[in-house]
């Protein structure tokens, strides 16, 4: 699959963060009213060793996180905390799963944590904390 390719089951995702969109495109769809997100490992992500770098793993992830609890696309949030732990890695050309659910909520934060896969193999687990603005 290509850059260009949409993954079965999938739309195409409309990054408004700037840096984001530099490692998309992105993609969506809902599993169980649950939001998942996906990327392509694309050249430009890739590390010396050819392998998904973890700045970019780092990064969807946390955009997942904060998706994940904004309310609405127009509901800002920052990340007050953020941890992860990488697992294996992902290669050129694989398409990255990022699922994040929502932990607890209360009046100014958020507490999620996620997932990043590669079919069945988890790629990088992460959660952290979100203050609602």
């Amino acid at each position: 699959m290509t850059k260009t390719d949409i993954p079965t089951g999938y739309k195409e995702l409309n990054i408004t963060q700037p840096h984001i969109a530099e490692l998309g495109p992105g993609y969506f769809k809902y599993e169980d009213n649950k939001l998942v997100l996906a990327f392509y490992v694309d050249k430009e992500n890739c590390n010396a060793g050819g392998t998904a770098h973890g700045g970019m793993l780092m990064a969807i992830a946390d955009y997942a996180l904060c998706t994940t609890t904004m309310k609405n696309p127009k509901s800002p949030v920052i990340t007050v905390s953020f941890h992860s732990e990488f697992i294996q890695s992902a290669e050129l050309g694989e398409l990255l799963e990022i699922r994040a659910s929502l932990v607890k909520e209360g009046k100014s934060l958020g507490f999620a944590r996620g997932q990043i896969k590669v079919d069945e193999t988890i790629i990088l687990n992460f959660g952290g904390i979100v203050k609602k603005l």
